[in-house]
């Protein structure tokens, strides 16, 4: 009984299923939030979970992990026998995610601000500054700038954040973001063809530079309370 376990756990054929699976699960995950930050998916709005496998092009049982792990993190509501549901953020919530950024990012910035990368930081600041002067005269060149926007958005809070060196952080903030998008998608197109919040990235990536972690850290905060009031702003205008 002990030898057929043993040779259970060492069965190569059940390890790459585990791996395909664990891989599938995490595509699907993955796809789906690429899929939220591309507004392909809306709040509100009843999605199939068939919809959800075209759009991200995993397989049904990979969909329904991921789906549940999102669910767990109040980003969807799932309708029995119907579909999925984007959840709208209130304001309360706005705040509140604000409050716990406050908490954990103006801390990272004063670490990154004393050991960061000076290449990094330079190549943060020509994108930034790319963001700022992009073209916007079409539609189109509107929608690709606000995905550019929030990915660059993303990705440099996250090198903040970095500095701790905490994975638990870098799950938490994950989410957090996550809800922002869901945010952004309920705010009108007037509002996401602003840019003031570039401005204040390079303000803040200046201080970087300067190695003046205390004004980098207050920079933030100031961004990140200003940040807040226009998504109230705009979720209550």
């Amino acid at each position: 009984m002990e030898d057929a376990r043993f040779n259970k756990a060492q069965n190569p054929v059940i390890d790459d299923a585990t791996k395909t699976a664990t891989v599938q699960r995490s595509g699907a995950y993955e796809g789906f939030l690429k899929c939220l930050m591309q507004g392909v998916f809306r709040p509100g709005r009843l999605v199939t979970q068939r919809e959800i496998c075209d759009a991200t092009g995993s397989p049904i049982t990979a969909v329904r992990e991921a789906l549940k792990r999102l669910e767990g993190e109040g980003i969807v509501e799932l309708i029995a026998k119907k579909g999925v549901i984007l959840r709208e953020i209130t304001a309360d919530e706005v705040r509140e995610i604000y409050q716990l950024r406050k908490l954990v990012e103006v801390p990272a910035v004063r670490i990154y601000a004393l050991n960061h990368d000076p290449e990094e930081v330079a190549t943060l600041r020509r994108k930034t500054m790319e963001i700022i002067n992009a073209p916007m005269e079409t539609a189109e060149q509107r929608q690709a700038l606000v995905q550019q926007r929030t990915q660059l958005d993303w990705g440099l809070h996250q090198t903040f954040l970095r500095a701790l060196q905490s994975s638990l952080v870098d799950t938490i903030f994950r989410n957090l973001e996550t809800r922002q998008m869901l945010v952004r998608l309920q705010l009108p197109p007037r509002y996401l063809s602003h840019g003031e919040a570039f401005a204040e990235h390079h303000e803040i990536l200046d201080a970087i530079l300067e190695r003046a972690p205390d004004k980098a850290a207050q920079l933030l905060a100031d961004h990140l309370d200003t940040a807040k009031q226009r998504f109230l702003d705009a979720i209550e205008y």
